[in-house]
């Protein structure tokens, strides 16, 4: 049994490779001959994840990959337990149906990082792309448990349908922040793009940098959110995030909504000197 098991690209990817089977929980009962037989895809065709990949080490639920995968989608796709850390950027549909375990993303992730995901911690270091944690395109309901923290900005429809969890990104983020939110937290700490919230039934937006709140909420108070300190003391001792020492006691202005659905959900936007 190894400690970690590390995979090293053999050759540059030059088209989108699907590598479904990167998840911890399933390398640790194989061997490095087993795991070079598991299946990678290119379109259609079937390829052994050897031919990809220089394998070391096996029967182990920590896994380290290198190499530029930015054309490579799915890596940790179902992941249950362990740690997956990849080295650089990352394509498309990251840690989607995450239900347990650590996926750190030392790069960028693009597309659907953390789509339909349950459980777990996906963290990036660099940016994310449209619909971090959110539902597939006309699913009713996007992620449901877990955390994802992004270091970097985002882009559009964050947390989409999300129904729980939390959702974190240090930078900006695109319009449309927490799209039919059902319920669960999207946190930036940088500006939100336009129509953030739209269709929120339940669900909490917070914002420290710029916000443009939609008319279809209203204005209830100006207060300082204790569930928001807690949160940003949790960034800071256990997450490693640079955030400012006044965060934790920030006033915010906060706005019910959105009133074309339930109305019982919220946009707390930062008021003191922001």
């Amino acid at each position: 049994m190894s400690d970690v098991i590390t995979l090293v690209l053999r050759a540059p990817v030059t088209r989108r490779l699907e590598i479904e089977c990167l998840a911890p929980n399933a390398l640790a009962a194989l061997d490095e001959a087993g795991i070079a037989r598991l299946p990678a895809w290119d379109g259609p065709q079937r390829i052994p994840l050897g031919d990809v990949f220089q394998i070391r080490g096996g029967r182990s639920d920590r896994v380290r990959v290198s190499g530029d995968l930015e054309l490579v989608d799915a890596l940790g796709a179902g992941m249950t337990a362990g740690e997956l850390h990849v080295e650089g950027s990352v394509g498309r549909y990251a840690g989607t149906r995450m239900a347990g375990g650590v996926l750190r993303v030392g790069g960028d992730a693009a597309y659907g990082a953390g789509l339909e995901m349950t459980g777990g911690l996906l963290d990036i270091t660099g940016n994310a792309g449209d619909r971090l944690g959110a539902g597939r395109l006309a699913a009713a309901r996007g992620m449901a448990g877990g955390e994802i923290i992004v270091r970097g900005n985002a882009g559009a429809e964050i947390g989409a349908t999300m129904r729980r969890g939390t959702v974190v990104v240090a930078g900006n983020a695109g319009p449309r922040a927490g799209l039919g939110m059902i319920a669960g937290n999207v946190l930036v700490l940088g500006s939100a793009g336009d129509d953030a919230g739209r269709f929120n039934k339940r669900g909490s937006i917070v914002v420290f940098g710029g916000v443009s709140v939609p008319p279809t909420y209203r204005y209830a108070c100006t207060y300082r959110p204790p569930h928001v300190a807690v949160t940003v003391g949790h960034l800071r001792s256990h997450r490693g995030l640079a955030i400012p020492a006044d965060a934790q006691s920030a006033r915010f202005r906060r706005y019910s909504g959105d009133m074309a659905e339930l109305g019982r959900g919220e946009i707390l936007a930062r008021s003191d000197g922001r």
